[in-house]
């Protein structure tokens, strides 16, 4: 028997938006977060706030410092590489099982395809999309669930993904490397399959070791 969704509390959507701010940059590592400035602008009161702030901490993306303030974390390098551990492991299982099937209804992803063309240019629109199309492949797969699981993890992987689209022709390699997953399982190709994610989801882990020495301050201290 299916539950039905869980509503979400207003702490649901003050923790969204942050997590969205930081994964985009525009809450960048070291910025405060101050209490009574997030109460306005989320016209909520301190409870929720606390609520989302608590779990911003529990994802490492914030740091609480008792006395001094709430700091935006840097990226923590550790997480990223388990957050690419988790969807190389996860993922492919789920598009090779799809090229097995031998009726895959893909018009959700196509759609999804669609639209991230249409938007290549904005960041902000295809970051969301991207996800979807990826959350659209475990839904074929029946395990949605476990898109939830990595989408809990990945957080310091998406600062890395939001630093790298911006690379002239990045997104649309992205797009494209999309387009190819779905050729391939409409082929039911699955080593191709294979093939094509595990390159889709290794360059984010790669950019990563590049900014370590360009942009050492985005980062957490490894003795943090």
């Amino acid at each position: 028997m299916n539950r039905p969704p869980r509503r979400k509390s207003l702490a649901d959507g003050v923790y969204e938006e942050l997590r969205r701010l930081i994964v985009m940059l525009e809450l960048p590592p070291g910025a405060v977060l101050v209490e009574r400035e997030l109460c306005e602008r989320f016209a909520v009161s301190r409870t929720p706030v606390r609520e989302a702030v608590l779990k911003l901490a529990e994802h490492d993306l914030v740091t609480i410092a008792p006395q001094h303030g709430t700091f935006v974390a840097g990226i923590d390098v550790r997480s990223v590489r388990q957050a690419h551990f988790l969807r190389t492991n996860l993922e492919i299982p789920v598009v090779r099982l799809l090229c097995e099937q031998p009726v895959v209804d893909l018009a959700e992803a196509r759609a999804l395809l669609v639209a991230q063309r249409l938007v290549e240019g904005d960041l902000k629109a295809f970051m969301p999309l991207d996800d979807q199309f990826h959350e659209a492949l475990f839904a074929l797969a029946g395990m949605r669930e476990l898109w939830s699981v990595i989408q809990g993890k990945k957080a310091h992987l998406d600062r890395i993904r939001f630093l790298q689209a911006p690379q002239d022709g990045k997104v649309a390699t992205l797009v494209a490397d999309h387009k190819a997953i779905l050729d391939m399982i409409v082929k039911r190709d699955a080593e191709g399959a294979e093939e094509c994610l595990r390159r889709h989801v290794a360059g984010s882990v790669l950019y990563m070791e590049e900014l370590l020495l360009l942009r050492p301050d985005l980062f957490r201290s490894p003795a943090a």
